[in-house]
Order: structure tokens, then sequence, then C-alpha cells
């Protein structure tokens, strides 16, 4: 697989999680305008986490397209390591609405 070939797979990859992420993100902002003043409180931090880590990955994925050789592996890093923190919040919501439902 050429080098282009492969750069274009991840950059497929990143974007299909990048949404993946998008759509829970939207799903948590719903959830939270729709529960209780207390839940919107604890979860809002968390949410706006998400929301701030989400931007910065579909920031470094648009810098991926524009990457040198060599360089996009970096960048691809960094949208990596954006997903994992968003992968953290997200829990941290998932948490609070377990709880709040049980």
């Amino acid at each position: 697989m050429s080098e282009q070939a492969k750069k274009q797979t991840i950059k497929k990859q990143l974007e299909k999680e990048l949404a993946t992420w998008q759509t829970k993100m939207d799903e948590a902002k719903v959830q939270m305008h729709l529960g209780m003043k207390d839940a919107e409180d604890k979860i809002k931090p968390h949410v706006e986490k998400l929301d701030k880590e989400l931007n910065e990955a579909k920031v470094k994925l648009e810098a991926f397209e524009q990457s040198s050789e060599g360089a996009w592996e970096e960048v691809k890093a960094g949208v990596e390591s954006s997903i994992d923190v968003m992968k953290m919040a997200f829990e941290s919501v998932e948490k609070h609405f377990t709880k709040d439902k049980k």
C-alpha cells in the first residue's frame, strides 16, 4: 500500500470515529437538556470537555490532510489522543446517567 493510500485509509477511519463521537456528543447534550437541573450541573463540565476535545480533534484532522509525508503520523497520534480524552470524559458522563437512573 502506498504512503498516500495508507494516509487516506487512516483519514477515513479517523473521520468515522469523529462522526461517532459527534453523535455521542449530540446525545449527551440532549440528555443534559432533558435531565433535571441537578443532573445538568453534574454532567455539564464533562460535556463541555467532550465538546472542546471534539473540536480540537476536528482541527487536528484538518491538519492531517495538509500534513507532509511522515508528519501525518504525528498528527494522527494527536487526533487519537483527543479521542482517548473524549472516551474518558464520556465514561464520566455515562456514570452520571447510570447513577441517576438507579
